[in-house]
């Protein structure tokens, strides 16, 4: 029985893109951190200039029971977010002819790894530059930049975020190396840490408050420290293109390959008021 895929078919390029897409899809997915934290849409259509609507709920209430008499109708449509899908960016690998036929497996395996980081990194670097707009603030943040993050900064941020009735569910602690440093010296966050269990491969550094911690180096910088965050997943929404799309061109004349990798997103507020960035100790 003949190999499959043979080497004819390797030599080809057509298994070699294909197994660069998919490396490149899931790593890219596998570093979203804050992506992943945000309120995020998946489209396999989109186009530079496109408008996507999100819908923004409003609150009802309830009203007193009368026997006899109707419950007055709420209307819960608020208005909608509108998010631009604006954002084109791309990374490019080579690989010399020679270089795809003795070792295109490793190279082109640890290639689609870096560029779907790159294509990652992209992403969250956009919408971590929205922290610092929530919450009402509009060139700043919570704290003395270059703080010690601390228990009281903590409580501060869930108090904030409770009293403008944002829900508990889908809440994340954004920050950079410097507050997991600081996190490792309040006494509780690490107890409840080594309960959970170990870190995960997304980011999540623990849970302390019924709330995520995720851990990245994409966070925004300020003078002395990055722009951290506590918020809800509708604070921020983000359209992003379903797959980063993959381009595999042969350039004979120059004697390689050139392997593109492009994105297509769109990042904006939702609410205001899920959100409260805060100063971390060190950019």
């Amino acid at each position: 029985m003949a190999n499959d895929p043979t080497l004819a078919e390797m030599k080809t390029g057509d298994w070699i893109g294909e197994a660069f897409s998919k490396d490149v899809i899931i790593h890219t997915k596998s570093a979203l951190v804050v992506a992943g934290a945000s309120n995020t849409s998946y489209r396999s259509d989109l186009k530079v200039g496109y408008k996507v609507s999100i819908p923004v709920l409003s609150e009802p209430s309830a009203g007193a029971v009368t026997a006899g008499t109707e419950l007055t109708a709420e209307d819960c449509v608020g208005t909608p977010a509108s998010i631009t899908v604006d954002q084109w960016y791309g990374v490019r690998v080579e690989e010399s002819e020679m270089q795809s036929v003795q070792d295109h497996a490793d190279y082109l395996a640890k290639a689609a790894q870096s560029c779907g980081y790159a294509i990652a990194k992209q992403v969250d670097t956009a919408l971590g530059a929205l922290f610092s707009t929530l919450g009402g603030y509009t060139t700043s943040a919570y704290g003395a930049d270059g703080q010690t993050f601390t228990d009281d900064i903590f409580i501060y941020l869930m108090e904030t975020l409770d009293e403008a009735d944002v829900p508990q569910e889908d809440r994340s602690l954004i920050v950079d190396p410097s507050t997991k440093a600081d996190l490792l010296k309040i006494d509780k966050f690490v107890r409840n840490d080594y309960v959970r269990g170990a870190p995960i491969s997304t980011g999540q550094f623990g849970a302390l408050y019924n709330t995520k911690v995720l851990v990245t180096n994409n966070l925004t910088a300020a003078t002395t420290g990055h722009y951290g965050v506590l918020m809800q997943k509708d604070a921020i929404g983000v359209i992003l293109q379903k797959d980063p799309y993959s381009q595999r061109i042969p350039m004979p004349w120059e004697h390689q390959i050139v392997y593109q990798v492009k994105v297509l997103y769109g990042v904006a507020e939702l609410r205001d008021t899920f959100g409260v960035p805060f100063f971390t100790r060190k950019a």
